[in-house]
């Protein structure tokens, strides 16, 4: 049994090292350390399987590694791993965690594209949930994800041409007629169509040409908004209108959390297929509130997730927070580097500052959630 727990301890920090990498953009390393965790984890699933585990610990064992397995895009043995989870006697609220495991999966497959060709104009457009049945959904819930997408399209073509804001009203032809969408039949086992931005039906366009670049910078701020990247975002959307807008719709994009509980893209460039898996639910959590600065100094509650270093040696950090929430750190290099020592580490922090924009939080205070150790920098008082 100890090797068991050794093999778990040993994928967890492999595990972490793959996220580190992963964030520090070392792609090949998180690969190989992804992997290596997978591998033992699995080691350490069946060995509980084969020596009848008592539960939870079986159930909790096989859970993570079928995570790693689909981090590690190999979906087939992630099915595996959750098969044998639910064929034992998992605890109800672990079981119930297995069937959204599963529907992840099913998710996953269906952002494949199985032999779709789609043209640079093309996206597959995927919804996962309990509106959903094979090949059907409840029609409220995809015709305003369709329309509100169609917004968006035009949006973000008036929007990067610097056109003035519309209150109301239809777009001018010039950006409705070559932005046209177009729906596809859904495809058999799942509820995936495939959308054609075009001028008419049928339509090819060139990579250069306005409805592929229109899809590609929608995609980059719908991935933004997922990941509630708000500072990014609005670099991309400066105009407060436009920007105001985007957030409205991308919100009624996105899932609800129950009826809809994911929405996925898939585009196509060359034969590299992108995704974009939309999975928060910003009306049920309440995350959009629009932001408000204030010189007040305030404690954020969270785990610190990111560390990079960039050409010029500086430390960017990032918080994400109880609530799902992530801000960028700033403070000076003493702190930063102080913060920096929590990155990859399974400790609840609190971040005492300042939050001087959506996503950024000057601090200058770091200490753990378990009073131990405390870092403060004097500061002048805010006026």
């Amino acid at each position: 049994m100890m090797d068991l727990r050794t093999l778990h301890s040993e994928a967890m920090d492999l595990a972490e090292k793959a996220m580190i990498d992963r964030a520090r953009g070392k792609v090949d390393a998180a690969k190989k350390h992804l992997t290596e965790a997978l591998r033992k984890e699995e080691m350490a699933a069946w060995l509980a399987v084969e020596n009848d585990v008592p539960e939870p610990t079986r159930t909790i064992l096989l859970k993570s590694a079928a995570h790693l397995a689909v981090d590690a895009g190999e979906i087939r043995l992630a099915e595996r791993l959750i098969g044998t989870a639910l064929a034992g006697d998992p605890p109800e609220e672990l079981a119930e965690e297995l069937r959204s495991a599963f529907e992840e999966i099913g998710f996953h497959r269906h952002l494949d594209l199985r032999g779709v060709v789609l043209q640079h104009n093309d996206l597959q457009m995927v919804m996962v949930g309990d509106a959903i049945a094979p090949g059907m959904v409840a029609s409220d819930q995809f015709i305003k994800r369709v329309e509100s997408f169609q917004s968006l399209i035009y949006r973000t073509s008036e929007s990067d041409k610097g056109i003035e804001y519309r209150e109301r009203g239809d777009p001018k032809q010039d950006i409705e007629k070559p932005l046209q969408m177009y729906v596809s039949v859904p495809r058999a086992a799942s509820f995936a169509v495939s959308l054609k931005v075009a001028s008419q039906k049928g339509q090819a366009e060139f990579s250069f040409a306005e409805s592929s670049v229109v899809v590609d910078h929608l995609m980059t701020r719908l991935g933004m908004f997922e990941r509630a990247e708000y500072e990014s975002l609005s670099n991309e959307i400066p105009k407060k209108e436009y920007f105001d807008n985007f957030v409205r719709l991308a919100t009624e994009l996105a899932p609800d959390g129950k009826l809809v509980k994911m929405v996925g893209f898939t585009t196509q460039r060359g034969t590299v297929e992108k995704r974009l898996e939309m999975r928060r639910s910003p009306k049920a959590d309440g995350k959009l509130a629009v932001f408000v600065p204030s010189n007040e100094r305030r404690p954020f509650k969270g785990k610190i997730f990111y560390f990079n270093e960039n050409n010029e040696g500086a430390l960017t950090i990032k918080l994400r927070t109880d609530d799902g929430l992530e801000y960028r750190l700033k403070a000076d290099t003493d702190m930063l580097t102080k913060a920096s020592k929590y990155v990859g580490r399974k400790v609840a922090v609190t971040v005492t500052g300042v939050q001087t924009s959506r996503a950024t939080i000057e601090f200058d205070e770091i200490k753990t959630n378990r009073a131990s150790r405390t870092t403060k920098k004097t500061t002048k008082k805010r006026r």
